[in-house]
């Protein structure tokens, strides 16, 4: 099954089904009033009996079975995981026990919608791959780590550059100018791409969240690992060849098979 929806008709959809959240995907509807509400439903479902998703047969909505089993899918995980590539190519994948639905995002309201096979085929044959894409496999030079606010993560990437080395070196209480610190900026400058992966999980009502960045350069691949320290949530960089990078994806699956079940 592969089809395109708006995020306009995925939330529809969502609210039809019951679900009480659709996490990756912003609600297009945020200040609708009831009559638009009601013209964007006939829209949706007119859209979706076009592209034979769904008929009305003795006053009763009949949904195509292997579609209407996605949107469940959508309506009722308690995993997901997001990828997103340079800061532009995004693409949700929402898990069940049997298969997994992924959303990818062509234009900013805008999704493709594909229904891949069992968790473990996807993570193996999709995720783990477009992870590794575009990725040198290149040594190390240090071993040590470095913690990074995200608000300077992103300052840093959308710089290409450590705009505040000095106030760095000192929350890592750090010698002056450490290599790690040079080598770091160096690899921001010749930036070549940006991963990112998130995994959310439902558990003890609320959603949680564990990931992982990843940069790329001709200099150095490196790691920024989710962390929490003394209250504070960091990135935790480090230099990483290709396996380096591997295992931290798998470790992110592994911190949060110990608090929610994910296959």
């Amino acid at each position: 099954m592969k089809v395109t929806l708006t995020s306009k008709d995925l939330f529809i959809l969502m609210n039809f089904l019951g679900a009480k959240a659709l996490i990756g995907i912003s609600s297009p509807f945020q200040q609708v009033g009831k009559e638009e509400m009601e013209h964007e439903w006939e829209s949706c479902f007119k859209k979706l009996h076009q592209m034979g998703l769904v008929d009305y047969i003795d006053n009763e909505l009949k949904f195509d079975d292997t579609f209407i089993g996605a949107m469940w899918v959508l309506a009722r995980t308690n995993v997901i995981v997001e990828i997103l590539m340079d800061e532009q190519e995004k693409s949700l994948f929402y898990f069940s026990d049997d298969s997994v639905v992924e959303c990818s995002r062509i234009r900013d309201e805008e999704y493709s919608l594909k229904l891949h096979g069992t968790p473990d085929w996807t993570w193996n044959s999709i995720i783990l791959p477009r992870m590794l894409m575009n990725q040198e496999n290149l040594p190390t030079r240090l071993s040590d780590s470095l913690l990074v606010t995200p608000q300077d993560y992103t300052v840093y990437r959308e710089n290409r550059g450590i705009h505040n080395s000095e106030s760095l070196i000192k929350f890592n209480e750090l010698k002056s100018a450490p290599l790690i610190v040079k080598q770091l900026d160096r690899s921001f400058q010749r930036m070549l791409h940006t991963k990112r992966l998130m995994m959310f999980y439902h558990m003890n009502h609320q959603w949680n969240v564990e990931g992982l960045h990843v940069l790329a350069s001709p200099s150095y691949n490196w790691t920024f690992k989710m962390v929490n320290r003394e209250g504070m949530e960091m990135l935790e960089a480090e230099q990483g060849t290709s396996e380096k990078i591997l295992d931290e994806v798998l470790d992110v699956i592994k911190r949060v098979k110990q608090e929610q079940p994910v296959n």
